[in-house]
């Protein structure tokens, strides 16, 4: 029986699917549904969320389109430049046409997804005199495959294309919403081993690309390589522990100079239950940077993904370390590169189906940036710029999605962002509420 036991629990440790009902995944499309333009990726999303094996329904899910629309009034459309400009408002108009696909075999399991739409602003908008695009084309798609090769290997590849407006806090990159939209993909391809009933380990690469239109904030485009190895030993029957390397090349944009990391982490994932899932890893950032200032720091992440029963599932994460995106910051005429970026990033998202018919959903991210070791700086004669500054941002939101009939769904949700510097002109708030309906068939 032990052994038994210790066999599922390894595969859970190379990414087996753990089943889940049918009905629980219809559930939670309608709580994506209210949160209206949702990414494609949504329900296989490798955000701060996911650090943990991946997990998926048991089933197979036929080819599902969704097609929807949604008006809504945004109070800040250009919110970095609200200290400059002023705050304006303008009402909005999306429309969007997504599919989803999960085919589960034996040996192996493809999920796909895929999202085109548009958003529109009714109110022309500008900057400094400036013209702004009042209509946004967005498109997301995913990719992720795992083929079961014998019962001891295993490869699994993991591939993600968004070209979006508005940042999604839990990849883990952003902490501000800029101007325009920008493209992000990522590719992770990884191989798994297990080397005998207790001890595996997972070997992989990992590319990843961000870079914006608009050329005012081409400063933040930032390309990675990632190699990593991870040891997996089963601790317990549901307890299994980790020692993982990570290297990466981080290469800026010609403003901003390239980066090295080694991350050293020791780790714990617990089953608390078929449901609930527990991840925790802490170590070293050892850290390079070209021009600036190297050393070694602390570095955590974790999380939680929990299915309380039938009506109440969330999830939460949380991540400290020093991050190489946005080290370049810009107010008015000056500009400050830092060396890095100290950031602590905290998440929650739950889902409540209050009836069949009627889903509630809430949402948190919360970040807390420290820009440190000023390396370069250009600014106006008498203009002082600080060695370090700090920056916070609170992004929240409430949504619903109702049930109309068997393919219908009205959803509505309510978006509020916070955004507070050291430097005053970098500061905004940010309201938007939407009410939408889309068809599934």
């Amino acid at each position: 029986m032990l052994k038994a036991v210790s066999k599922f629990t390894l595969q859970a440790a190379f990414l087996n699917k753990t089943n889940k009902e049918n009905k629980f995944m219809k559930k939670q499309f309608f709580a994506i549904a209210a949160i209206g333009m949702a990414s494609a990726g949504v329900l296989c999303a490798q955000s701060l969320y996911d650090i943990a094996p991946d997990e998926s329904e048991k089933d197979s899910l036929p080819l599902t389109w969704t097609v929807g629309a949604n008006i809504g009034l945004d109070d800040n459309p250009t919110p970095l430049f609200s200290a400059l400009i002023g705050e304006d408002q303008s009402l909005y108009g999306q429309a969007y046409v997504g599919a989803t696909l999960l085919n589960n075999q034996p040996t192996s399991t493809t999920a796909f997804g895929a999202q085109l739409g548009v958003i529109h602003y009714f109110d022309n908008l500008s900057i400094l005199g400036n013209d702004v695009d009042d209509s946004s084309f967005t498109a997301s798609l995913y990719l992720n495959h795992t083929e079961r090769l014998s019962e001891r290997l295993r490869v699994v590849s993991r591939n993600s294309f968004a070209y979006e407006l508005e940042p999604d806090y839990s990849y883990g990159f952003q902490s501000d919403r800029a101007v325009g939209n920008y493209t992000r993909w990522f590719t992770d391809n990884s191989v798994g081993y297990r080397w005998s009933e207790r001890l595996a380990t997972y070997t992989g690469f990992r590319l990843s690309d961000l870079s914006y239109d608009d050329s005012s904030f081409s400063y933040r485009d930032l390309s990675t390589t990632s190699f990593s190895n991870s040891f997996r030993y089963q601790l317990s029957e549901l307890t299994v522990g980790t020692f993982n390397y990570r290297y990466s090349e981080s290469d800026g944009s010609s403003q901003v100079t390239d980066s090295t990391n080694h991350f050293y982490t020791l780790g714990l994932e617990n089953r608390f239950s078929p449901r609930a899932l527990g991840v925790v890893r802490a170590g070293i950032q050892d850290r390079e940077v070209d021009g600036g200032t190297s050393g070694t720091s602390p570095f955590l992440e974790g999380t939680l993904r929990i299915k309380a029963n039938e009506q109440l599932s969330y999830r939460a994460y949380a991540r400290f370390g020093v991050e190489d995106y946005g080290r370049m910051l810009r107010s008015g005429l000056t500009t400050a590169v830092y060396s890095g970026t100290e950031s602590l990033r905290l998440g929650f998202s739950g889902d409540y189906l209050v009836s069949q018919d009627l889903t509630l959903s809430v949402g948190l991210n919360y970040i807390d940036s420290t820009y440190d070791d000023l390396m370069r700086v250009a600014a106006p004669v008498g203009v002082q710029v600080p060695r370090s500054l700090n920056e916070e941002l609170v992004n929240a939101y409430v949504g619903f999605g109702y049930k109309l009939n068997d393919s219908m769904t009205l959803s509505g949700r309510y978006n509020f962002e916070d955004h507070s510097s050291d430097n005053a002109s970098r500061g905004y708030e940010r309201n938007r509420i939407s009410l939408g309906v889309s068809t599934q068939f």
